[in-house]
């Protein structure tokens, strides 16, 4: 009983750092992108300040899933906590007395490492708290709190950039992370009796355990190549729907809120559905949701239509998060406690340089093709790998040996 009790209470306060995290990094993402378009007049340098923090990200993220194995995974959560706090409040003052610009390009740059860290060491402690039948519902609760502190920051940020300035915004996300730095120092007070508690480890560092490698783990490589479609996926719709709506809808600011809140919407229901007790997280299923992603991808390259673009918005929502939590759960199901930390890493690398790769694309082609063409081949793409992924499948055996 005792042990049940100091596990749901550990519960409710992950879903609390979960929650009160999203909202932090959410309210400092809006606002970053607000004062770097409001003081450049233009998107170029929200550009730049993606491609710093992704390619911060791509470099470190590797140092990051070490540090996390070998170190108290919630100590490694508290010290990045501590971190944030401090960037937001010397951001603050750097607004002051320099260039805001040059202040949120380096103020991005070092809260991506740091945020990185955060969340991979966050995840990284599931496996200690949830049971292992758990592992999808509470990996899909964790991403509806995620989503819902999202939702509450871009509220709050919204009224607050219109009513303070800039100097007081990163007042905010710092709230945010106190609030979620008191939650880590709650649950560091419980100790868990999880058979899967993560130990330290001691011992000497590689230069292999540093570089941003990929793929030390053969079987998780297929879900993570098939995952990293996905994310890069979510990336050109969220930077292009706007482009969307204006150039090839000629819609309002009105309507491309009713296509962000339908993308919410799926994302929302694709993280429910695995509170119903759903089971299947092998990697076949991702395989499905590559190719549905990449078929409703296509479809705005050949009809252009706001009704059916709220439909595909839900549905693509709602693909991007059940791929979420089922490679998660493949990660926490198939990997040592001890290297979850890296093994995550190594798949967000895979993500990240999908990432930097379709920023470099909207970079030199963004003004010259349509926003439904550039979603029209990348949905191209998406379903030739699905179909080689499936050939691959269905020659027997698992796909993981023969991309190894």
């Amino acid at each position: 009983m005792i042990g049940l009790i100091g596990r749901n209470t550990a519960s409710a306060i992950y879903h609390f750092c979960v929650v009160t995290s999203s909202a932090g990094r959410n309210a400092y993402f809006v606002l970053a992108a607000w004062i770097a378009v409001d003081v450049s007049h233009g998107t170029s340098a929200l550009a730049v300040l993606l491609a710093l923090g992704g390619a911060a990200e791509l470099l470190t993220s590797n140092i990051g899933g070490t540090l996390i194995d070998r170190f108290d995974r919630r100590m490694v959560c508290i010290v990045c906590d501590l971190f944030r706090l401090v960037l937001m409040l010397t951001t603050g003052l750097g607004f002051l007395f320099a260039d805001p610009l040059i202040v949120l390009y380096l103020s991005w740059t070092i809260f991506a490492i740091v945020d990185r860290t955060y969340s991979t060491s966050l995840q990284a402690l599931i496996p200690s708290i949830a049971r292992a039948v758990n592992l999808g519902s509470f990996n899909s609760s964790a991403y509806i709190g995620m989503q819902a502190g999202n939702l509450l920051a871009a509220i709050i940020t919204g009224f607050m950039l219109s009513n303070a300035g800039r100097e007081l915004a990163p007042l905010l996300p710092s709230g945010f992370f106190v609030l979620s730095l008191l939650g880590l120092l709650a649950m560091s007070s419980i100790r868990p009796r999880s058979a899967a508690h993560h130990r330290p480890k001691s011992g000497d560092i590689r230069r292999s355990d540093l570089l941003p490698t990929t793929f030390a783990l053969g079987s998780l490589k297929t879900g993570a190549a098939m995952y990293g479609l996905i994310y890069a996926m979510g990336m050109f719709v969220n930077m292009l729907a706007s482009a969307y709506v204006i150039r090839e809808l000629d819609a309002t600011s009105l309507q491309f809120g009713c296509l962000e809140a339908a993308w919410a919407v799926g994302s929302i229901a694709g993280c429910a559905i695995f509170l119903l007790g759903s089971g299947f997280w092998r990697p076949q299923n991702i395989l499905v949701h590559l190719a549905l992603a990449g078929m409703f991808l296509l479809g705005f390259w050949f009809y252009q239509s706001f009704p059916f673009a709220i439909i595909q918005m839900t549905i693509l929502g709602l693909s991007y998060n059940i791929a979420r939590v089922l490679i998660d759960v493949q990660v926490q199901s198939t990997v040592s406690i001890d290297a979850l930390g890296r093994a995550r890493s190594q798949i967000h690398t895979v993500c990240v340089a999908t990432g930097l790769l379709g920023y470099g694309i909207i970079g030199v082609f963004g003004n010259a093709i349509l926003p439904s063409e550039i979603f029209g081949l990348f949905g191209t793409v998406m379903i030739a790998a699905a179909l080689f992924f499936c050939f691959r499948m269905n020659r027997g055996g698992s796909a993981e040996s023969r991309l190894i």
